[in-house]
């Protein structure tokens, strides 16, 4: 496999985000060959190309386009301009970390390269201290059991996917607010595509007051929406409960840390809570 393979890495933002230095400079410090384009309201563009020359500033899809009409503007520019092999999106407030390099120069150099590449991420309060890392699934045959008790397996930052996956799925589906991230890979996999988990810490999740992500009444409906219509058979009692048994016990230790750092709360709770220091 090529390692001078191109990474299109795709940044959604409205520009204000006091962490999107930290995000630019997570992206430009990865050992890949990137090609990094950033979505914005079109009345950014011109600072933002300024303020970013090594990045391709493209106007996003407008306010009903939202996050995910964004991210999909910033594919449609770079199948434009340039070609690339490799797909990712990082918010303006999260990172990519060391580990994502090692994890996507890893699975290059396999014989056999997964088309769709996960791994850790961690979980960061808005001063950038870390919470623990996030649960997930070391075993991607896991993913159906888990989602099916309402468990997201995994989290999309950091997660790679092949070019030709990408065509094939077509973009991120607006009808879905906050979880089109899940929607889109959940596809992917209920279409086959094999998935790779690499014990790499990848990319860095910050929790902020007042984030998308902290509605989490709309997230679970989203979620339910989207696990019925892509794994519409439920697998069976015996399956669910040794599956949840087995994410448990690997994720022990980052329960542990959780425990430690924010005391007995939920990822759910966590989001709710957002930036919001433990009492």
């Amino acid at each position: 496999m090529n390692e001078a393979q191109c990474l299109l890495v795709v940044t959604p933002t409205l520009g204000d985000s006091p962490f999107l230095d930290q995000t630019i400079a997570s992206i430009e410090a990865q050992p890949l060959h990137i090609r990094h384009v950033i979505s914005t309201p079109g009345r950014r563009v011109a600072e933002l190309a300024a303020r970013y020359p090594h990045a391709l500033v493209v106007p996003d899809a407008g306010r009903l386009g939202g996050i995910y009409g964004a991210i999909n503007a910033g594919i449609d520019a770079a199948n434009s301009r340039f070609k690339w092999d490799w797909f990712t999106y990082i918010n303006d407030d999260d990172a990519l970390l060391p580990g994502f390099g090692h994890a996507m120069l890893e699975n290059f150099r396999d014989s056999d390269p997964a088309p769709v590449v996960y791994g850790d991420v961690e979980l960061i309060d808005e001063d950038g201290a870390r919470i623990s890392r996030i649960t997930t699934a070391e075993n991607p045959a896991w993913i159906p059991a888990l989602l099916h008790q309402g468990i997201s397996p995994l989290m999309q930052q950091g997660m790679a996917f092949r070019r030709d996956v990408v065509d094939r799925l077509g973009g991120f589906d607006l009808r879905f607010r906050l979880c089109a991230d899940l929607d889109f890979w959940l596809r992917a996999y209920a279409n086959g595509e094999p998935f790779r988990y690499q014990p790499e810490c990848v990319a860095q999740f910050r929790l902020r007051e007042g984030q998308l992500s902290s509605d989490t009444s709309v997230t679970k409906a989203e979620q339910d929406t989207i696990v019925s219509r892509h794994l519409p058979w439920r697998p069976s009692y015996v399956n669910r409960l040794a599956t949840r048994f087995l994410y448990r016990a690997y994720n022990l230790p980052r329960y542990v840390e959780r425990f430690r750092n924010r005391g007995l709360r939920t990822s759910y709770a966590l989001l709710q809570e957002g930036a919001a220091k433990a009492a």
